[in-house]
């Protein structure tokens, strides 16, 4: 008997060479991207915004109509045949490749590959569907789970970093206090002087005006953010409603990976 024979005959017998119990397969994660999208909530705290990494696949081709597919149950070790509707021609998404060892007779030992599709519902029960790699011509390699794992960890680790390390272009602010917050300015006691002081004066900006600043000076253990027209406001005196953003540094490809939340 072929080897392909053996997946597309309903009645082949096979189990899988590598429990995959506790494994099931989480096609995406959340890479916590510090301060992506900072806004604020109702109750005026602001919040991290966080992007979901989708884990890669590989395109794969059906080779024939209805192929049989595997399904892996939760134990991960009891292996089931199923029927398909893919046709011939029809292209669908996998992720990593495992081994299964034919027990049909005649054929015992034998390690037969098959790809990882999706978990599905099978008589009522979660299972892992697999497609055997004998039904389909894969676009390109189809790792092992193993390495699979390994390159979805990198890839969130990348977009991570990436989210934290771009830079700030601008902050929006507004007054904290219903009174509004105090103006200040800087200046100079004389002209060669090179340290700075800041001086208070009577005017305030007003509650809920938002004000864009893409400069913050420390004074001491004081922090001023700069709003314009040579004006000054504490930092401790107001609220961030907003940050803009530089775009993430990232290749193609992990951008591809990206999904906002």
């Amino acid at each position: 008997m072929k080897t392909k024979k053996l997946f597309t005959s309903i009645a082949a017998a096979v189990m899988l060479s590598t429990s995959l119990a506790g494994s099931g397969a989480v096609l995406s994660q959340t890479a916590h991207a510090a301060n992506t999208t900072q806004t604020t909530t109702k109750n005026s705290n602001d919040k991290k915004g966080t992007v979901s990494v989708k884990r890669r696949s590989v395109t794969v081709t059906i080779n024939s109509d209805k192929p049989t597919l595997l399904a892996v149950g939760e134990d991960g070790k009891s292996v089931k045949p199923v029927a398909s509707t893919y046709t011939k021609g029809q292209t669908i998404q996998v992720y990593y490749s495992v081994a299964f060892t034919a027990t049909a007779q005649g054929s015992e030992g034998q390690q037969l590959p098959a790809y990882y599709v999706e978990n599905k519902a099978i008589d009522g029960k979660e299972s892992m569907i697999f497609i055997p790699a004998g039904a389909v011509t894969a676009a390109t390699a189809v790792p092992s789970q193993a390495d699979w794992v390994k390159q979805a960890e990198s890839d969130a680790k990348a977009i991570q970093e990436a989210y934290q390390n771009r830079d700030l272009k601008y902050i929006v602010v507004t007054p904290k206090s219903k009174k509004g917050a105090k103006i200040y300015y800087a200046y100079k006691k004389t002209r060669k002087s090179k340290k700075v002081y800041f001086k208070a004066t009577k005017k305030k900006i007003k509650k809920g005006k938002k004000y864009k600043s893409s400069m913050i000076v420390k004074h001491g253990k004081t922090r001023y953010v700069y709003i314009g027209k040579k004006r000054y406001v504490k930092s401790s005196a107001l609220k961030m409603v907003s940050a803009k953003y530089a775009p993430v540094k990232l290749s193609d490809d992990l951008k591809s990976l990206i999904v906002e939340n």
